[in-house]
This record gives C-alpha cells, structure tokens and sequence, in this order.
C-alpha cells in the first residue's frame, strides 16, 4: 500500500480538490438515493447525517490505512463540496490504482469531474509514481464515457461481472490512464 499524506490540497484546472470535512455532510443530501452513485459506491443510499458523518471519517481512515484518498471537489473562491474524486484499490506494488469520482446532479455538465480527476490523476503518477489508473464505467453512463474520453483514456473494452454491489453484479466498461494521456 502506498504512503497517503495525512492531509492533502490539490489546486489547478479550474478546481480545489480538499479533504473532506464534517461540515460537508449537507452536500449528500443531493446525492444519497441517487442510482448512479450510490450503486457505485460507499456513499449512502438515505440521507442520515450520522451515516454521512461515518462515510466521512471511513474515508480518512481508508487514506490513514494507504486504502484509497478521497478529496472534495471544490472551485476556487468557493468552499461548497460539489463531488467526490478518489483513487483507490491500489495494487500490491502500489503501481496502479482505479479512479472513481461523482458530482452532485446541480453542478454536473460543467467539466468538474474531468478536472477534478485529472488533477488527482496527475498527482497519483507525480508524487505515488503511479504507471496506470483504472476507470470502471458501466456501459450506459454515457456522461462518465464522456469523462474518460476527455481524460484521454484508452477503452480496453468490457469487463463482465466485473462489479458487484446489492447482489447484483454489474459489466463495466474498462479503461486505463498512463502518465502520457
């Protein structure tokens, strides 16, 4: 597992991607029960402020551990967290990565999450000497495919069963990042 900095601010490309915090929690309410992130990730199906609050502190604790950095994005001047980038499920020679990322439905369409994630792309092969991230798309999210075309990522094509969550197990579309994207 790699070294995470105990705290991290990333500035560039249009955004501010932060640590998250406590007073974050509001935040999710936009987001908790929504399919395309919730099916996809740790973040909670209902709105309870305890349970983002746990989500909050599993994600430092996760980066403390070296399992993964997540970071809020934010846009400069603005200290509002819009969305989630992270890398995690590094590899055992902590050379690769997958990269994850969700914006809240109000701020979408704006290219937040492409900055967002090549910011911290950026920053994965810079400072964790990282040769590939891996993007996990499933094949009808079509603005996520959108994503991985303007990072400059490569299709390595489809992945079945390749995700399981709620005892469903889901194909994904399989991409990869390198340093020269």
């Amino acid at each position: 597992m790699p070294v995470l900095p105990e705290s991290l601010t990333l500035r560039g490309r249009g955004v501010v991607l932060r640590d998250w915090r406590d007073d974050d929690v509001p935040v999710f309410e936009a987001v908790c029960g929504d399919p395309d992130v919730c099916r996809f990730t740790s973040v909670p199906w209902i709105y309870n402020r305890s349970d983002v609050l746990e989500w909050v502190a599993r994600v430092g604790a996760n980066r403390r551990a070296g399992l993964g950095i997540a970071l809020a994005i934010t846009q400069p001047g603005a200290g509002t967290a819009l969305g989630n980038v992270n890398l995690v499920r590094f590899s055992d020679a902590s050379r690769t990565a997958a990269l994850g990322y969700w914006v809240v439905p109000a701020a979408r369409r704006n290219g937040l999450a492409v900055a967002a994630a090549r910011l911290l792309c950026e920053w994965g092969f810079a400072e964790l000497n990282l040769t590939s991230i891996e993007l996990a798309v499933p094949p009808d999210n079509i603005a996520s495919h959108r994503v991985a075309a303007r990072l400059g990522a490569t299709n390595e094509g489809l992945r079945r069963d390749s995700h399981e969550a709620d005892g469903r197990k889901w194909d994904m579309t399989v991409y990869a990042l390198t340093p020269t994207c």
